[in-house]
């Protein structure tokens, strides 16, 4: 499974330098706030290290609606990253400084362009991992209440 293309996926900046994922954490918080159970197709166990990269297949269970299976990959945050963020801040919300401080990005594959469960995994991780989305189809750069507002 390789990295999808920025035009494939969202992209959330995350505050953490790492890529672990604690699902049982996460998806604690996705139940709390979205109404979301989230899993994993394979457990993880990192072995007291930080990686950098990593790459998962999450189970999305929104209550009410069926579920689903999405791909996520991390890896550490690059320039051009940042300067897409930039420019997606158009209206100048801060948000693009929020990015930079971030030091790995998330790439949450959507398997169609207004892909809802790809977008509410995507708030989730950008909620939990206190970074912005970056919606780079479509030039945009976005909080978790705004991801909220088009679920």
């Amino acid at each position: 499974m390789l990295p999808p293309r920025r035009e494939d996926a969202f992209v959330v900046f995350a505050q953490r330098s790492d890529a672990r994922i604690d699902v049982k954490v996460w998806s604690a918080h996705a139940q709390r706030f979205f109404a979301t159970r989230l899993g994993l197709t394979a457990d993880k166990r990192y072995d007291g290290d930080e990686p950098r990269t990593d790459k998962a297949t999450f189970v999305v269970a929104p209550d009410g609606e069926p579920p689903g299976l999405r791909h996520v990959f991390a890896r550490p945050s690059q320039a051009d990253d940042y300067a897409l963020a930039e420019a997606a801040d158009i209206a100048g919300s801060g948000l693009a400084l929020l990015a930079r401080r971030c030091g790995t990005v998330w790439l949450v594959v959507r398997e169609t362009r207004s892909d809802p469960l790809a977008l509410r995994l995507a708030a989730i991780l950008a909620s939990v991992l206190l970074g912005p989305i970056l919606d780079y189809s479509t030039n945009e750069l976005f909080g978790v209440k705004t991801a909220r507002s088009k679920l």
